[in-house]
C-alpha cells in the first residue's frame, strides 16, 4: 500500500495515513493527480480483497446535490457489495453542504466508503471528524530530487527495467516532476530497451524532447549568466548565440526574456514585502543552481529599475511586431539597458 507523501491533518495525531478496509470517509486533495489516483486504487484493492468486489459511483461536486450523494451512500447495492462513492471538486461540494457532511462523518454507513477528491481543500472541523473514520491526505507535487528518486524506484518495480540515475535526472529536467507524465514516459522508454538492459541518459537525449519550461530556462539562464557578469557584452553575446547557434526563434527568445523580467519583478516585490528568499524560490519553481543564479542577480537589481525594465521589454516586443525596428536589435538594446541596472 502506498504511503509516499500521504499526510493527515494535525487533528489525527499521525504523520502519515494509510487507506484500508476500515476507511469510511477520506479526503484526497492537492495538485498531484497520480498520487490521488494511486491512493484510490490502493483503497479499492483493499476493499476488493475484503468484500470480493467493490462498486464505484462518481459525482461532480459542482452539480451534485447533498441527497444525491447521501442516498447513494446509504442505499444497498443489488448484490450487497461494498461501495466507493467518489465526489470530485469536493471543496465546492463541502462548502455548500458542510453541515450535512459533518453529520455523515459522525455516523458513516458500514457498507460504503466516501472519497472526497479535490485540488484544494479548506480545513475545518470536518477534518477532525474524518480523521476518526478515515484520513485526510494531501497529494503534493514532488521536488525534482524526490521525483528523480521516484523514477529510479518506479521503473524496475512497474516497468520491468532499471534506469540510470543520470537518465532519471535528465528525464525529470525535461518533463518536470509531475508523476503521471513521468510514468507514461517510462512506459514508452521501457519498450525501447532490451531485456535486462537499463534506460541510459543517451536514450533520454534522443527521444524525450525538452519541455517548453526547459526551453524557456535555457534562454533565461543564458541572460542571467550574462547579467551576473555585470556587463552588457556577455548578455548580447548569449542572445546572439541562442538565435544563431541554438536555433531559437526571435519571437520566442523575446517572450522568454520578457517572462524572466516578469519573474524578477515579481520576486523583487515579494522580497520588498519581507518574503524569505527560500519561499520566493519555491514560488518561482527554482531549486539548486538555478535558485542561486536567479537570486544572485535579483540581489543586484534595483526594484524600481525592474518595474521599468518590464515595461521596456513589452514595448520592444510591441515595436517589433508593429514594424518599428528589428526584433533582434530591439532585444539587444533592451539587454544593454537591463545590464546597466545591475549593481
Amino acid at each position: 500500500m502506498i504511503r509516499f507523501m500521504a499526510r493527515t491533518t494535525k487533528a489525527s495525531g499521525k504523520s502519515k495515513a494509510a487507506l484500508g478496509v476500515e476507511t469510511r470517509v477520506c479526503v484526497l486533495y492537492g495538485p498531484e493527480q497520480w498520487l490521488k489516483g494511486r491512493h484510490l486504487d490502493d483503497l479499492r484493492k483493499a476493499l476488493d480483497a475484503a468484500h470480493g468486489e467493490t462498486e464505484t459511483f462518481s459525482f461532480d461536486g459542482k452539480t451534485a446535490g447533498v441527497a444525491d450523494v447521501l442516498d447513494e451512500l446509504r442505499s444497498y447495492a443489488l448484490m450487497q457489495h461494498h461501495k466507493i462513492v467518489v465526489v470530485d471538486n469536493a471543496d465546492q461540494y463541502v462548502k455548500l453542504h458542510r453541515e450535512a457532511m459533518e453529520r455523515y462523518a459522525k455516523a458513516p454507513v458500514d457498507h460504503a466508503t466516501l472519497v472526497l477528491r479535490s485540488d484544494t481543500w479548506n480545513k475545518g472541523n470536518l477534518d477532525k471528524l474524518i480523521a476518526k473514520v478515515g484520513a485526510v491526505i494531501k497529494c503534493e507535487p514532488l521536488k525534482p530530487v524526490q521525483a528523480k528518486g521516484w523514477v529510479v524506484k518506479r521503473c524496475p518495480a512497474e516497468h520491468g527495467c532499471a534506469i540510470e540515475p543520470a537518465a532519471a535526472g535528465l528525464l525529470v529536467d525535461r518533463l518536470g516532476p509531475e508523476l503521471m507524465t513521468l510514468d507514461s514516459e517510462l512506459a514508452k522508454l521501457a519498450l525501447m530497451v532490451g531485456k535486462g538492459e537499463a534506460i541510459e541518459r543517451g536514450l533520454i537525449e534522443q527521444v524525450v524532447g525538452k519541455s517548453s519550461d526547459e526551453k524557456a530556462w535555457e534562454v533565461q539562464e543564458a541572460v542571467l549568466e550574462g547579467l551576473g557578469s555585470r556587463s552588457a557584452g556577455p548578455v548580447i553575446g548569449k542572445v546572439r548565440e541562442l538565435l544563431a547557434l541554438a536555433g531559437h526563434a526571435e519571437v520566442l527568445v523575446m517572450y522568454f526574456v520578457a517572462d524572466l523580467v516578469r519573474k524578477l519583478n515579481t520576486a523583487a516585490l515579494m522580497k520588498g514585502a519581507g518574503v524569505p528568499e527560500g519561499e520566493i524560490a519555491r514560488a518561482m519553481k527554482l531549486w539548486g543552481p538555478r535558485q542561486q543564479l536567479f537570486m544572485g542577480v535579483l540581489r543586484r537589481l534595483d526594484p524600481k529599475s525592474l518595474a521599468a525594465a518590464f515595461d521596456d521589454v513589452l514595448e520592444a516586443d510591441r515595436r517589433a511586431k508593429s514594424g518599428f525596428g528589428n526584433l533582434t536589435r530591439n532585444l539587444e538594446c533592451f539587454c544593454v539597458r537591463l545590464a546597466d541596472n545591475v549593481k
